[in-house]
């Protein structure tokens, strides 16, 4: 019997038939004939051609993978085609028996992008039910394509459903004991699976492009060159503020002619002061005036032309890299980060915790007529660099337009104060105009070298949003640069900061371990501040993904060093563990799984530590770790590591430290988390 219903028309060109299949399926099986019978496309064959039948494609296999094609690959292209025919000569398997062949189509694409979640996670689809890494992958994938279109996310969740039947029908059907079974998910989440997928079919969301996620490379490359860029500007910053305080007062400085001296008075006039008179026998040239105020060397470095104009423009390129820092390190939108006011940089202590940085902004998603509430943002130190960086721009534009001195009362004052007044207005809540609408930010980035998008940058989208077709879409292809915008930070720091012990990159990951401590404290424990951090309706999607990944992170977390251990556990409830594994093996493991699907729904806590290994406190921060613990609480009940994590966790940092600047913080950081951690092992070979 076919996988259609062939008639009396093509009678004479069938394909092979399905009677019984022995331990694997035939190679030489034709699954489609030529006009005149003879065989024209065989299942050992990775394109099978079904033009004869009516269809309007040929179905290529090895077209899901992009890259090199490796062993892993060749199996992974094996196994579609298995599902694939099963679901077509299988009469038992196939959901429809007389579905057409060109209604194919969508299921192999279907099975394309789950191909290309496998390969990511490195694991064969007959094993992917097992692996937690393609779990949490499909699932985020999937939840990402149903923010799409009705007909997107129903064709979506259709197609993904039907590959989920096929292969669990296949691993329960008596005629197919003897091949591999790709159940693709567990079957004790069979059904849960399917009305995941069913209920998120009747989702109706606006017709919107979904948000992409910044790769992790790329995302790294805009922190590292944006606090390079400040780091080289800061000590600078004053002199500048200095510097453009004289030449509007004076206008002999800065002159090496009378047009010089013209454009001076012309600029100090237009800033509201009195129309000044200028002496050519006092003239100070440029080169002199850039000497006095220390100004010269960096300017040169930056091969910024001694004008006026010149050193304007990189103002506000240092006020667009200031406002990237922010996004970045926050996850605030837009309109609440051009809302930040001149003093917005603060500091709380959380008892039991530490102190943390935040950062205080208007927001109009609470109040539909101004941004009269404040609302706290949790964010890394490094953006303080970013606020000084601003402040100091901010005095200069005050400077250009303005008479007087800088207002003490700094509440109506924005901290992105426009370089021109003339043709701004002042945004609510604040007295003077502000510049952030102006911000080139993608146009900034793109200046960056190593922006332009790689394969694997793109392999890691796929990966990460399987379903959305990439290939269809002209700014995403390589060799461009990314399109970086300020929306794409809000995702990026909710996963990257729950995500932040699993990240490639060692700088990444340690610059957003810290984060990610803090944001569990506040935004997922149910702290006393969580009400006040960030309790709009609207924000609640910031914080419900970061506390959806976290969970799921964290219960990947615990299978790899935990279930998966290769040494002896040690800890409080690692030795628990340990003895359960030396005295029964099976039962333990079915009582770790209990544990990890425990944590995955909340139910159990696993926080996975900075130097390997976690703690099952369930109680809350404690006093024994926070944002500066450095190794794992050798004497508590609660901790679980492996014994030789001290040794791999040295030797990890040491590797990370090799692709970080000496004057970066997160060098510092990890130069200090090493020392600790070779003193505990001194400790413990005496």
């Amino acid at each position: 019997m076919a996988f259609f219903m062939l008639g009396n028309t093509y009678r004479d060109r069938e394909p092979d038939r399905v009677d019984e299949i022995g331990t694997e399926i035939p190679q030489d099986f034709i699954v489609s004939r030529r006009i005149n019978g003879k065989a024209l496309s065989r299942f050992q064959d990775d394109s099978w051609d079904f033009t004869p039948y009516g269809a309007s494609t040929i179905f290529y296999f090895a077209a899901w993978q992009a890259q090199e094609f490796d062993q892993l690959s060749r199996v992974i292209t094996d196994e579609i085609k298995s599902i694939f025919w099963l679901s077509m000569f299988n009469p038992r398997i196939a959901i429809k028996k007389n579905k057409k062949a060109t209604s194919y189509y969508a299921f192999n694409l279907a099975l394309r992008a789950i191909a290309k979640i496998a390969y990511h996670c490195k694991t064969p689809l007959s094993l992917a039910h097992s692996n937690l890494r393609f779990q949490a992958a499909l699932q985020s994938s999937f939840l990402l394509s149903s923010e799409d279109n009705p007909k997107a996310t129903l064709h979506h969740s259709n197609q993904i459903k039907e590959v989920i039947r096929v292969c669990h029908r296949a691993a329960h059907d008596s005629l197919c004991d003897g091949l591999p079974h790709w159940k693709i998910i567990p079957g004790d989440r069979y059904d849960d699976w399917l009305n995941r997928l069913d209920a998120a079919s009747k989702f109706i969301h606006i017709n919107k492009k979904k948000t992409p996620l910044i790769p992790a490379r790329i995302m790294a490359l805009l922190l590292e060159e944006s606090e390079k860029e400040l780091d080289g500007a800061l000590p600078y910053m004053e002199k500048l503020v200095a510097f453009f305080e004289a030449v509007y007062e004076n206008p002999n400085l800065f002159c090496d002619h009378k047009n010089h001296a013209g454009a001076a008075t012309t600029r100090i006039k237009r800033s509201g002061r009195p129309k000044p008179s200028y002496s050519t026998s006092q003239f100070v040239s440029r080169e002199e005036t850039l000497r006095r105020f220390g100004i010269g060397e960096y300017l040169q470095k930056k091969n910024i032309s001694w004008t006026i104009p010149a050193i304007g423009a990189h103002l506000s390129k240092l006020q667009s890299l200031s406002a990237i820092i922010i996004h970045l390190y926050s996850g605030m939108r837009r309109s609440e980060v051009a809302a930040l006011p001149y003093e917005c940089s603060h500091v709380v202590h959380i008892p039991d915790f530490g102190n943390v940085d935040i950062l205080l902004s208007h927001t109009k998603k609470l109040v539909s007529t101004n941004y009269s509430t404040m609302l706290p943002w949790v964010t890394s130190p490094v953006t303080k660099k970013a606020i000084k960086t601003a402040q100091c721009v901010a005095r200069i534009n005050w400077t250009r337009n303005h008479p007087d001195p800088f207002p003490s009362k700094k509440s109506k004052v924005p901290l992105w104060l426009a370089a021109s007044w003339a043709s701004c207005k002042s945004p609510v809540n604040y007295e003077y105009p502000e510049a952030y609408h102006s911000l080139e930010l993608g146009d900034t980035v793109k200046l960056f070298k190593g922006i332009e998008i790689r394969q694997s940058d793109l392999d890691e989208l796929i990966a990460f949003d399987a379903f959305r077709n990439w290939d269809e879409d002209p700014k995403f292809t390589v060799g461009n640069p990314w399109p970086f915008s300020s929306h794409q930070a809000r995702r990026a720091v909710a996963i990257y900061a729950s995500r932040s012990g699993m990240v490639s990159l060692p700088s990444l990951a340690t610059q957003f371990k810290h984060l990610s401590l803090v944001m569990t404290a506040l935004y997922a424990e149910n702290s006393p501040f969580a009400e006040s951090f960030i309790v709009a309706e609207d924000d609640a999607h910031f914080v419900t993904e970061f506390r959806a990944s976290k969970k799921i992170d964290d219960a990947i977390s615990f299978e790899e060093q935990v279930i998966e251990a290769h040494n002896p556990l040690l800890g409080g409830q690692g030795k628990v563990f340990q003895a359960e594994k030396q005295r029964n093996l099976p039962h333990f493991l079915d009582d770790a799984k209990a544990i990890q699907q425990d944590i995955k729904v909340g139910k159990r806590k696993f926080v996975p530590l900075p130097s390997g290994g976690g703690c099952m406190n369930e109680t809350g921060p404690c006093d024994s770790y926070g944002i500066d613990w450095t190794f794992p609480c050798y004497g508590c009940a609660k901790s679980i590591f492996e014994e030789n994590v001290l040794q791999e966790a040295a030797a990890s940092i040491e590797l990370s430290m090799q692709e970080m600047s000496p004057r970066s913080l997160a060098y510092k950081f990890s130069s200090e988390r090493l020392s600790l951690i070779k003193a505990r092992i001194n400790n413990e070979g005496q």
